[in-house]
């Protein structure tokens, strides 16, 4: 008799080869009646591995830790915030976490996430590793038929089969929104009507962006760029600080995706994709951190992983997803030689 996915201590996978075809039929069971659903762990669970689609190492594992970090911070606003329940009766793990926490910092519905001490952060994600991660990771290994990734008996990571992540990072935008719908339909059938009143927004809410004031520091104080990276005007030491490959898209918050704007660039250009020539300056910025010891220490945890080949690939997977391409400034001075 197989032994049910949400018992599974370990999982091994291997690279063999998987059609598209037989990839969307995986994806797609986890989303069918037969996948059964107590709480909204594998929701969450699954976006939260999308958000962290490109920082897996060169094996193509991903950390339970980072997955962990992202499922935790989503919640914090489903529950602080917004107080959606999670499961079909009692009381959810994360909730109990998230609660705990709450108490123990005397925190607000409005408090973010990332205004807790990095030492209560930390605590908090280790209690999601270790409690939450003990039936979701297999029963979604299991939903989507042994074939997208495996894991560990440590459940220290998970490792995706190449197929599979190839497809993921093809498909993750599409996937994602039929996750959230499907994420949606579970929290109103959890929820009361009262409660549960715009459940998309809340979703949506749940994946805002971070205080990207370390990030401005590091463009304007740090690297000295005070031109526009994508007109060269003058930015008077103060800039607005753009996704060069849309959040929207990404939906996560790290160095070597940001540049420096002026207001007038970075709300005229939005969530499209800059023209290629762009490509280059970027590429060639992020080098010039990581010849800079002190910033890749302080920015050790957004450089994780990164490979020159990473922006161009996201940039093929965003056009591929939808996003307009070719994006110019009306008047444009770029060069970026000699910026930094």
């Amino acid at each position: 008799m197989a032994i049910p996915g949400c018992d599974l201590k370990e999982s091994p996978i291997n690279n063999a080869y998987h059609s598209d075809d037989e990839l969307w039929s995986a994806i797609n069971n986890l989303f069918s009646t037969r996948a059964r659903f107590t709480t909204s762990y594998k929701f969450c669970f699954f976006k939260s591995i999308l958000d962290n689609i490109y920082n897996v190492n060169e094996n193509l594992e991903l950390s339970m830790v980072d997955i962990f970090a992202r499922f935790t911070e989503i919640y914090w606003n489903l529950i602080v915030k917004h107080h959606l329940n999670q499961i079909r009766k009692g009381r959810a793990l994360i909730t109990k976490l998230i609660e705990e926490t709450k108490e123990r910092n005397m925190a607000c519905p409005e408090m973010p996430f990332e205004r807790l001490t990095q030492v209560e952060r930390d605590r908090l994600i280790a209690g999601a590793v270790r409690y939450c991660s003990t039936n979701v990771v297999g029963a979604l290994c299991a939903d989507f038929r042994f074939i997208v990734y495996g894991f560990d008996k440590q459940k220290t990571h998970i490792k995706f089969n190449y197929f599979a992540y190839m497809f993921l990072l093809k498909y993750a935008y599409i996937i994602g929104k039929l996750n959230y719908f499907e994420w949606i339909k579970f929290l109103e059938s959890v929820n009361d009507k009262e409660v549960s009143y715009d459940i998309a927004g809340c979703l949506d809410d749940s994946s805002q962006r971070t205080d990207l004031s370390r990030y401005r520091k590091l463009l304007l104080e740090d690297l000295h760029n005070h031109r526009c990276f994508y007109c060269g005007c003058e930015l008077n030491n103060s800039c607005e600080v753009d996704h060069f490959i849309p959040w929207s898209f990404v939906k996560d918050d790290k160095a070597w995706n940001f540049v420096q704007a002026c207001k007038n660039c970075n709300g005229s250009k939005k969530d499209k994709l800059a023209g290629p020539q762009y490509m280059g300056g970027i590429i060639t910025r992020n080098k010039e951190i990581l010849r800079m010891p002190l910033l890749v220490e302080v920015f050790k945890a957004d450089f994780d992983g990164y490979r020159d080949e990473r922006l161009p690939e996201m940039y093929k997977s965003a056009a591929f997803n939808g996003f307009e391409v070719g994006w110019e400034p009306k008047v444009s001075n770029y060069s970026y030689e000699g910026r930094i």
